[in-house]
């Protein structure tokens, strides 16, 4: 109990008084060397191969949406703040904040000499400039509703960014490590958007090489870089790989040296094949059932929890996701955030999924079309084993896969019956303001409840811990008892490596990478 203490009271110093207090601070426990004999100090040299199964859309930090493009992010630009895979924010460009009283105003002291692959210093006015792009509604950015109630942000000297909030906010300091807050000069601004697809103007570890979308994107190490001595690999490449089978072979043969997310049913194998690391990491992501509530038969509550009902969500979780993850009980936060609470979870009874099927206008039952994308694989088999386990209820479900790039065109936030895959966010407030409030940017359930709204922004304006707690949990009860989601179970995050990677960091976010601080052992294929 006292060690929680602890932890919360330090948490809550350090984001609201203080980053300086964190700038040494390493999260190591979700890094890998082979035991603690091993001690060798970090390598330079090498280039590591990641490879990918989602293509890269976009090169602009603000828009990026996908893994493999908040790795490129995180690689070429820096941010103010960086989460650490404990969920504390640290330094970054900025060396130290602080707060007022109630945590309506930030002040971001960032550190001098910061520049840019192309030479200009970094300022105070490009993190202004690149903070109001992501607020633009025109930028479309998904971190627009997840940098915090943002009043005014102005620039007070060269070094010194000030954030006036329109309420008290103390989690600001997290949200400005969200991926699309990235820094990029001012100057290119002014040019468009469109400017920033066609170069490199960042200040992260690794500046630009190549970009062939759909097929490769190439890094190489930053000098200039503003940590001392980092990045310590010459350069990363990503590879897409449309084919699982061959992602796992390339890996196999030592064509690549990590890949980034692993396939549930390959990850025993591809664990004891030597040579290899398989690294499983408890997270909060989920796939997600979308029960859009302004499309019949939907738009009933009975037939919402009906569904619910029909699940067999440990049995899900042994054939779906092959024992790697935990039952979850539709609720979108999971047992990692600080609030979560246990609430209401629906049991297995079939015989009461009929009755109210029957009770909701369908007592012979009634017919869906489910979609399914094929990124990843996991939408379409919990697609089929719903199918199987909603049949005796009298849910006549007819599962559709669609390539992944239909799906984003045409299912998501169109689509009345579809499987959504959500990573974890940092905090509640991150979760719901992207996926669940009315104005969220993500919103794909035509729920639009002015309550939980009113709850949900309440809650990112309070600084007491009690009365926060309570409305969280009244926001996750209304989630739970409403079922805009039904969220079956949370998943373990899979990915493998060979044991010649160092360092490599897992994060339950899956935004941060931290391939700054990646290197190659002895025995590293030695690629130019």
């Amino acid at each position: 109990m006292s060690s929680r203490r602890t932890k919360d009271r330090l948490t809550r110093r350090d984001v609201l008084y203080g980053g300086t207090a964190l700038i040494g601070a390493a999260a190591t426990s979700r890094l890998w060397r082979p035991g603690p004999a091993f001690a060798a100090e970090p390598r330079p040299g090498g280039t590591v191969r990641i490879s990918v199964t989602q293509q890269m859309t976009t090169l602009i930090p603000f828009k990026q949406g996908n893994n493999p493009e908040y790795m490129t992010g995180e690689m070429m630009y820096s941010g103010l703040v960086r989460v650490g895979p404990d969920m504390v924010p640290r330094p970054d460009v900025a060396e130290s904040w602080s707060a007022n009283e109630d945590a309506s105003e930030f002040v971001f002291k960032l550190r001098k000499g910061v520049r840019y692959h192309h030479g200009p210093e970094v300022t105070a006015a490009d993190a202004v400039a690149s903070l109001k792009a992501v607020l633009d509604p025109e930028t479309a950015s998904p971190g627009r509703k997840n940098v915090g109630p943002i009043k005014d942000i102005v620039a007070d000297d060269d070094y010194t960014v000030r954030i006036t909030l329109d309420g008290s906010f103390a989690d600001l300091p997290v949200t400005m490590g969200h991926p699309s807050a990235k820094i990029v000069p001012a100057a290119i601004l002014d040019k468009g958007l469109d400017t920033l697809a066609q170069g490199d103007y960042g200040c992260g570890p690794f500046k630009l090489v190549d970009y062939a979308p759909a097929r490769t994107l190439k890094v190489s190490r930053y000098d200039g870089y503003h940590v001392p001595g980092q990045p310590y690999l010459d350069g990363v490449e990503q590879i897409l790989f449309p084919d699982l089978a061959a992602e796992s072979a390339a890996l196999l043969n030592r064509e690549t040296d990590v890949m980034l997310a692993v396939n549930n049913a390959d990850f025993e194998r591809l664990s004891n094949t030597g040579g290899v690391v398989g690294r499983r990491q408890r997270t909060g992501r989920f796939l997600n059932l979308v029960l859009r509530m302004d499309t019949k038969p939907f738009d009933d509550i009975r037939v919402r929890q009906a569904m619910a009902m029909c699940l067999d969500r440990q049995g899900l979780v042994d054939l779906v996701l092959e024992g790697f993850g935990r039952p979850a009980y539709d609720n979108p936060i999971s047992p990692e955030y600080r609030y979560y609470i246990d609430h209401n979870r629906p049991s297995y009874d079939v015989e009461g999924a009929k009755r109210l099927l029957a009770e909701a206008g369908y007592p012979n039952g009634v017919k869906v079309e489910l979609t399914c994308s094929t990124r990843p694989p996991l939408r379409a088999q919990l697609g089929v084993a719903l199918k199987e386990m909603a049949r005796a209820a009298g849910f006549d479900i007819d599962v559709k896969t669609v390539p992944h790039d239909y799906y984003i065109a045409n299912v998501w936030k169109k689509g009345g019956f579809y499987v959504g895959s959500w990573n974890m966010r940092p905090m509640e407030d991150q979760m719901f303001t992207l996926l669940l409030t009315s104005d969220a940017p993500w919103a794909d359930t035509a729920w639009n409840n002015a309550t939980f709204d009113e709850i949900v922004y309440k809650a990112r304006r309070t600084t007491d811990d009690d009365e926060r707690r309570e409305l969280y949990a009244e926001a996750q009860r209304m989630c739970i008892d409403e079922k805009p989601y039904i969220v079956p179970f949370y998943q373990d995050v899979l990915t493998a490596h060979r044991d010649y990677v160092m360092d490599y960091t897992m994060h339950p976010l899956q935004v941060s990478y931290y391939m700054d601080r990646t290197w190659l052992a002895e025995g590293a294929p030695q690629r130019g």
